[in-house]
């Protein structure tokens, strides 16, 4: 075979792979965010006590004093950590919805939010160590060239002190709209 005949069996698939990409595709254009939290659970706490998460942000929210936040965290009687749905705190006046998810993957691994397996607004229960998925609905997502309002997050618990009912966890989420990409750092590319 010659030289030039292999030159171009090794270029015709990597012209077509060029030629078959949808020029007007979404594009992912903000890295992907890593947050560490300390929250105070929901109830028995001051009544100014961070509770709640802004999942695009990564923020930690005040309930009583913001609206924009997805979900807040409590303690039970158990000492596990509750996951509580913002349409669970107060009555939601804007496009609300939180999907949660627990894959089985452990959170350091897990690379991409899961495509389906979601429980829409319901209390979820989660231990330390747990990996909990997110998916939300939210009206503030940074411009993009996409039209959904769905942003994914990742989050585990990796302590709870019960004596000051504080929760310690990690946030990762992808602040791209309609994009699933959970690893830190980077801009995804679905």
């Amino acid at each position: 075979m010659s030289l030039r005949r292999l030159l171009l069996l090794a270029i015709l698939p990597l012209a077509a792979a060029i030629a078959c990409q949808d020029a007007y595709a979404p594009k992912a254009l903000y890295q992907v965010s890593a947050d560490s939290l300390r929250l105070r659970a929901l109830t028995g706490t001051p009544i100014d006590a961070r509770s709640a998460v802004h999942i695009l942000s990564g923020s930690e929210i005040v309930p009583g004093l913001s609206e924009t936040f997805d979900f807040a965290l409590d303690l039970d009687a158990d000492g596990k950590v509750v996951i509580i749905p913002r349409t669970k705190v107060l009555t939601c006046t804007s496009v609300c919805q939180l999907g949660i998810t627990f894959p089985t993957t452990p959170f350091d691994s897990l690379y991409d939010a899961p495509e389906r397996g979601y429980v829409y607004d319901s209390t979820r229960t989660v231990v330390p160590g747990q990996t909990v998925a997110f998916v939300t609905k939210d009206v503030n997502c940074i411009p993009s060239n996409i039209s959904t309002y769905d942003v994914y997050a990742k989050m585990v618990v990796d302590s709870v002190h019960l004596a000051d009912r504080a929760i310690f966890a990690r946030l990762v989420a992808d602040p791209n709209c309609g994009f699933r990409g959970l690893v830190p750092g980077i801009v995804p590319k679905h």
